[in-house]
């Protein structure tokens, strides 16, 4: 068992952030403990660490909880739609790097 101070340590977020993610129902503390800190299990680690994933490939916390109501099937088809998005996006990236270099090699020709 962990501490709430463990948990956001070890995750790297804060406390509030936790608390957010306790409100939304996708953490739960396990228990507390004599001096009534809550207490996570070691999966919370894992499941703070998914949900800032999520939340980085742009998945809103709404978005994230939804995904305990959706079949194996929906799931994957919803991470294949991200795949197809983040691809897409990669492509523009790569062409703004492209160009910057460009530019950089253009001003090195100066």
């Amino acid at each position: 068992m962990i501490t709430l101070r463990e948990l956001c340590d070890l995750t790297s977020v804060t406390r509030r952030t936790i608390q957010c993610y306790e409100g939304k129902g996708l953490l739960k503390a396990v228990s507390k403990n004599k001096m009534g800190h809550l207490l996570y299990d070691d999966s919370a680690i894992e499941q703070v660490n998914l949900i800032r994933f999520y939340q980085s490939i742009g998945f809103t916390l709404k978005n994230i909880k939804g995904f305990e109501k959706m079949s194996r099937e929906e799931f994957k088809n919803l991470m294949r739609d991200k795949i197809v998005t983040l691809e897409a996006e990669k492509v523009i990236v790569d062409d703004k790097i492209q160009r910057l270099i460009s530019i950089i090699d253009d001003e090195d020709l100066s």
